[in-house]
């Protein structure tokens, strides 16, 4: 563990000084051939800035050694008419510029300054000037500078490269930050579709435990019925084993419900922040199943619930109906509104409509038209029966199928503002 994370901090170095001796060659040269300005330390200090595991110092002075190798070898094959030892004498102020920025880097812990810009920007401006300056007063005793003018510029230029280095920092911060949140909020949303899948399941789990309870209470009737002992022996058995059952039963709704309500239990939205969550999750599918469908959604009252799972699941359930009742290409439209004491919501799509000798099934349990075109295999019609018992048992409310125009399907569903709203 130890040696790779040596071997990735040495990968690390090694990418660094690359870049950086690299783009010291985009530059401009105001005052003579062996002076300049270059992209190498904005680089350098942004790279030094992601890379915190870095060490610095080995960091600068490696750069220091091959900027000024690097420069040297280019500058003589450039030119034949000085000696390859003359090139390096001149080159060496290179190497004391990114010694000394790395060492003021170091000093002023500039890592560690990056959530107040102001100083950021100034103790940047420090180490570049200060840097440049060395490096033209070791020059000045072989090269005549003009200091008022020299000293001049390598403040401005520091300046300058300290204000984009922070601007470009601060755009990476941003769609950093920006990614990061997306991503949450993918996540978030996937999390909360996922207990509202969840939660369904935990409303029918709770009706098969009335049924199991039903069937208990049936076979143990038939057992006080029956006169024959052996008969009445099996009946029993079957009446604990449905007993069993239900216990089973009530153990796994008792964790679900625990767990989900301990997660959530201050956890509020509001139907705007419900509508964008499915909105999100409706386009991913209408991409999966290659379909030109378009999305509307419409809000009229933006109340707030924490009671919203089961809302999800009922609406989710009825779009991905109206998703696959589209062919190729259609309109789906989400409306919320209000009606006396109630809340509206209505599905609409233009897609293969519904069979008038369907009408009346629609929401009976295992009726489906929906079959999976390459296997043959139909569905298992229990989407609707799911709709209609969340939404009649859970919110006392109703779900209507209601009659429009020719290849078009509304579902209606009604809400008791109080029932949705208390919780």
């Amino acid at each position: 563990m130890a040696l790779n994370l040596k071997r990735k901090r040495l990968e690390n170095i090694l990418a660094i000084c690359v870049v950086t001796v690299f783009m010291g060659q985009v530059y401009i040269s105001p005052f003579s051939q062996w002076f300049r300005f270059s992209l190498a330390v904005l680089i350098l200090s942004l790279l030094l800035i992601y890379f915190k595991d870095v060490s610095v110092m080995a960091v600068s002075s490696s750069i220091a050694i091959l900027m000024f190798l690097f420069r040297s070898f280019i500058h003589f094959i450039g030119n034949n008419d000085i000696t390859f030892f003359k090139t390096l004498f001149h080159y060496v102020p290179v190497a004391m510029f990114y010694l000394i920025y790395g060492l003021l880097f170091k000093i002023l812990n500039i890592r560690n300054k990056l959530d107040r810009p102001i100083v950021f920007i100034l103790y940047l401006w420090i180490c570049d000037s200060v840097g440049n300056m060395s490096e033209a007063i070791l020059r000045s005793f072989w090269i005549d500078v003009d200091f008022d003018r020299v000293i001049l510029l390598i403040i401005l230029v520091g300046l300058l490269r300290s204000l984009i280095t922070c601007f470009i920092y601060q755009i990476i911060l941003y769609y950093k930050n920006s990614f990061e949140r997306e991503q949450k909020e993918n996540k978030f949303r996937e999390l909360l579709l996922f207990t509202a899948r969840l939660k369904t399941e935990l409303f029918f789990l709770k009706k098969s435990m009335v049924d199991i309870e039903d069937m208990m209470e049936k076979s143990y009737e038939l057992y006080e019925e029956l006169e024959e002992p052996r008969l009445q022996d099996k009946a029993l058995n079957i009446s604990k084993n449905i007993h069993e059952i239900k216990k089973d039963y009530l153990r796994v709704v008792l964790g679900m419900e625990k767990t989900l309500s301990e997660e959530n239990e201050n956890l509020h939205m509001s139907i705007k922040d419900i509508f964008k969550i499915i909105k999100d999750n409706t386009y991913k599918l209408i991409d999966l199943g290659n379909k030109n469908i378009s999305l509307e959604f419409s809000i009229k009252h933006n109340f707030k619930t924490s009671d919203f799972y089961p809302l999800i699941s009922i609406l989710n359930n009825l779009i991905i109906n109206a998703i696959d009742a589209i062919e190729s290409e259609g309109s789906i439209v989400v409306e919320e509104s209000m009606s006396g004491k109630n809340y509206i919501f209505r599905i609409t799509d233009n897609g293969t409509g519904i069979e008038e000798d369907d009408i009346d099934l629609i929401f009976e349990p295992g009726f489906t038209t929906k079959f999976d075109k390459t296997t043959g295999k139909m569905s298992t019609g229990i989407g609707l029966s799911h709709v209609k018992h969340i939404v009649e048992s859970h919110y006392n409310g109703k779900i209507y199928l209601k009659d429009v125009e020719e290849n078009t399907t509304l579902f209606e569903v009604k809400i008791p503002a109080p029932e949705i709203e208390r919780r």
